[in-house]
């Protein structure tokens, strides 16, 4: 759901191209901006109590007053509100400095309008609209199953929340792929192999969770953080739970963050206490992970990903289950990442 107009984000950069490319991002969103060049200009903005805003991002390195020094001049004045830096620097010393100095988060030049989005969202998103549009998505993704033709409605309801952003509506598609030639390849019949479309369902809380791993460079998750954190599986569960139709989509929902050692969460399940379904897509969710490009890092190869869930045998994974996955021929993985790719086509 595209973020409301009232909804305003001020842009400060300088450079008049990088003013024009961040706020042409945020408008096809639905947000409304105003532009600066110049920090001293965004400050007379805001010290009118008349003026809306509701999120800044802001270059650091400008003639004139600083990114930083705007940074502190507008936490004094409007201490709730965010700050995003978007710069081309980046120096740990400088990321802590702005970090004391109250920024919320950091984005480094050039930034893909996914990033924007999606470091944007986090601040400003409306979770009670979200949750509605999920439901409705939820109704939508049942009725298809009998009206193959609604599909489309679908997409574009997912297009505009949780997968707002072009690499994760793909990752979804391609963990779904994975998922269906994982079951396959273990012995489940077609007709049981894991639902197709869960990796949707559950591309929101991933997308979460990405967002707190680029926070987590600048310092470990609050004990607070990691709670808010782990209630994203009940959270999904509990909104499909209405649905007698999505009973295995929704135990994927709940439990893919479980562990086969019994470490992981909401509920500790241990062993074969997982459901199936939710054992198999923890390790094709991890394998997209690994071989895709995030923004804390780039990505790795097909071999790193194998090592990565082979450490986790008997750990994080199932290891009877990592051995059958290991199994499968690398052309096959490949041909459904050469099908959805994350590199973002004109049209979307």
């Amino acid at each position: 759901m595209a973020a409301q107009s009232a909804t305003t984000v001020l842009v400060v950069d300088d450079e008049e191209p990088i003013r024009d490319y961040l706020s042409a991002v945020l408008k096809v969103e639905g947000y409304a901006c105003r532009t600066f060049g110049e920090s001293a200009q965004a400050l007379d903005y805001l010290a009118s109590s008349d003026h809306p805003a509701d999120l800044m991002l802001t270059d650091i390195k400008m003639p004139g007053m600083t990114g930083i020094e705007l940074l502190r001049s507008v936490k004094q004045l409007k201490p709730a509100m965010p700050v995003i830096l978007v710069s081309g620097l980046y120096e740990l010393a400088l990321a802590i400095e702005a970090l004391e100095y109250g920024a919320d988060d950091y984005l480094k030049k050039p930034v893909r309008p996914a990033d924007v989005l999606t470091a944007v969202g986090k601040y400003l998103s409306n979770v009670e609209a979200r949750e509605s549009a999920v439901q409705e998505a939820l109704e939508e993704f049942v009725a298809a199953r009998e009206d193959p033709h609604r599909s489309a409605h679908i997409a574009a309801i997912f297009r505009s929340l949780g997968i707002r952003r072009y690499e994760t509506f793909q990752h979804s598609k391609r963990v779904a792929a994975y998922s269906r030639l994982f079951g396959e390849t273990a012995g489940l019949a077609a007709a049981t192999a894991r639902p197709p479309g869960v990796g949707r369902l559950v591309a929101r809380h991933r997308q979460d969770r990405h967002s707190a791993q680029r926070a987590a460079q600048a310092g470990a998750l609050t004990d607070e953080e990691w709670r808010v954190m782990k209630t994203h599986p009940a959270i999904g569960h509990r909104m499909m739970a209405r649905f007698p139709e999505l009973t295995a989509e929704s135990e994927v929902v709940k439990s893919h963050h479980e562990r086969w050692d019994g470490e992981g969460y909401p509920d500790e399940l241990k062993g074969a206490q997982i459901p199936l379904f939710a054992r198999l897509f923890s390790i094709v969710d991890t394998y997209d992970a690994v071989t895709s490009d995030r923004p804390y890092r780039p990505a790795q190869g097909v071999d790193a990903a194998k090592a990565v869930i082979q450490k986790g045998a008997g750990e994080q994974f199932d290891p009877q289950l990592v051995q059958t996955f290991l199994a499968i021929p690398e052309t096959a993985l490949e041909m459904i990442r050469e099908r959805y790719p994350d590199n973002v086509p004109d049209e979307f």
